[in-house]
């Protein structure tokens, strides 16, 4: 499948920082560093990214890798950074654990972070994505709204949503395009009327 990736971030000039943890440590430790008392802003994050705060007691080689990824995603927040980016975040979340992320992305957008996705599912990348920027072979071969990628591209491996809507257009359903099962829904209640 294709590697569906935003924008060079080099290029844009934006502050590009590592993290630095050790698996010994508790989640406390590395959020807090070495002060005595619990930073003030971890239980508004833990809250915003809906984590159980009883995870600040647990050493982070024991945390499962979707709550370390919540747990690395409140290490940004804490320390105010202004662009967040998501690289193959959504691998191996429930949809459950999806429409969470889903939620927690749409609010830190409205907060004003910018917000940059790396993945190759575009059916998630549909639910968040303003834009997409897709790579073949190291080469850019879109920019634009996903809309018109599923109009206008040859997609390798399609999801399963698209190859139904194939499938149904070779019987003469005449669906539009999409990776929204709600406007699937709709579009096949208005061909039928």
């Amino acid at each position: 499948m294709e590697v569906i990736v935003v924008v060079d971030l080099l290029n844009l000039g934006l502050d590009i920082d590592g993290i630095i943890y050790n698996d010994n440590w508790t989640v406390k430790r590395f959020l807090n560093g070495m002060r005595l008392t619990i930073h003030s802003r971890i239980a508004g994050i833990f809250s915003y990214l809906e984590l159980d705060m009883k995870y600040l007691n647990v050493r982070i080689g024991d945390l499962s890798k979707t709550i370390f990824k919540y747990v690395l995603l409140a290490y940004i927040l804490i320390n105010n950074k202004k662009t967040v980016l998501f690289d193959y975040f959504d691998v191996g979340l429930t949809y459950k654990e999806q429409k969470k992320l889903i939620r927690i992305i749409r609010n830190l957008k409205r907060d004003g972070k910018k917000v940059f996705f790396i993945s190759r599912d575009p059916v998630f990348l549909n639910r968040i994505a303003d834009r997409l920027t897709v790579f073949k072979e190291e080469e850019m071969s879109y920019q634009g709204k996903i809309s018109e990628w599923l109009e206008h591209e040859k997609i390798e491996e399609k999801p399963e949503i698209l190859k139904f809507i194939e499938l149904a257009n070779e019987k003469q359903a005449r669906l539009t395009k999409t990776l929204d099962s709600g406007e699937l829904l709709k579009d096949i209640y208005r061909s039928v009327y």
